[in-house]
């Protein structure tokens, strides 16, 4: 028997089998008093983006089960063993970004685990999936989207709805991220197996911003009354700029970094956006722009090493 007007939290549990350590998800669960699409919603991929996770906390608060049509799934927090140890990015247990670990797999290592689970119980009964991030502890960032551009006109169509309703300027596309066949994102995953999927992102450095959060909770009710699960107007104030995915810069090198560049600065191929020194003060490696582009994400901690990101920056599609 299918659930109606129901609001519920819980805190699911499995055990990872290799040491029986305990991997947990907060989930709340809103079930409508009407019918509806299911939107699966989760923060803390990055356990320390917390305007991210506030914002879930956020829109499973506001949402009254006698005004949705539908079902909403909110993971508060996907990566609860970084947010307990405040690590940006990583898992703990195994060291790795949980953005390459979908759709997991059951023997393998802790954070694998972790997906494999997450994908199994959660992600699977999404019809619509928005995954919020929010700028981790040495990243400077400014807003933005992602929508994947599969080919598929309907798929397609559905997943840019669902930014330009999320009311944030800088709306990225890029094709798919990674191969069917290897490790990826939940929501790169998602996209694949057809689910329309964004990635959102609100907030910087590992802080909570209020206004931050709010950005992202705004989105999340704009994108159910897009889809029809809530009655009310959609908030719509942002111009919006088109991008195309272009990637990060990457160090090659270790020393201490000096960005060059602010947030939103346009640049030319060439120009240097910043500089790689030793630990005293000697010029190793000026960082060049491989693009004429928009920045839209800087590191901001000096200390660097080898594949930590420095620049994100994409061209815009005037």
């Amino acid at each position: 028997m299918e659930m109606r007007n129901v609001k519920k939290t819980e805190m699911l549990k499995f055990k990872y089998r290799n040491s029986g350590e305990l991997i947990q998800f907060p989930v709340g669960t809103i079930h409508g008093k009407g019918e509806g699409p299911t939107l699966v919603v989760v923060g803390g991929m990055h356990g320390s983006e917390f305007c991210g996770i506030q914002a879930a906390i956020d829109l499973f608060n506001e949402v009254n089960p006698e005004e949705l049509k539908g079902t909403l799934i909110v993971g508060t927090i996907y990566n609860m063993p970084a947010f307990l140890n405040h690590t940006g990015f990583l898992v703990p247990q195994d060291g790795k970004n949980p953005m390459a670990t979908f759709p997991g797999k059951l023997d393998g290592t802790y954070g694998e685990v972790m997906a494999h689970h997450f994908n199994e119980n959660i992600l699977s009964m999404a019809d619509y999936y928005v995954e919020l991030h929010g700028g981790d502890i040495p990243e400077a960032l400014t807003p933005f989207s992602i929508a994947t551009v599969t080919g598929d006109t309907a798929l397609d169509a559905k997943i840019m709805d669902m930014c330009v309703a999320y009311n944030i300027p800088l709306i990225i596309k890029t094709p798919p991220r990674q191969p069917s066949t290897n490790p990826g994102s939940a929501f790169g995953k998602a996209v694949l197996r057809g689910i329309p999927a964004i990635l959102t992102e609100s907030g910087q450095q590992g802080i909570l911003d209020m206004d931050d959060a709010k950005v992202h909770l705004t989105g999340l009710l704009n994108v159910m009354k897009k889809l029809g699960m809530l009655e009310g107007k959609i908030v719509d104030t942002a111009k919006r700029v088109m991008m195309e995915f272009n990637g990060a810069i990457r160090s090659e090198l270790v020393g201490m970094w000096y960005p060059n560049v602010g947030l939103n600065q346009r640049v030319a191929k060439g120009d240097v956006v910043g500089w790689i020194r030793d630990y005293f003060g000697n010029p190793i490696l000026d960082i060049k722009a491989p693009i004429d582009g928009q920045i839209t994400v800087i590191r901001t901690s000096p200390s660097v090493g080898i594949g930590n990101v420095l620049i994100e920056m994409h061209k815009v599609v005037e």
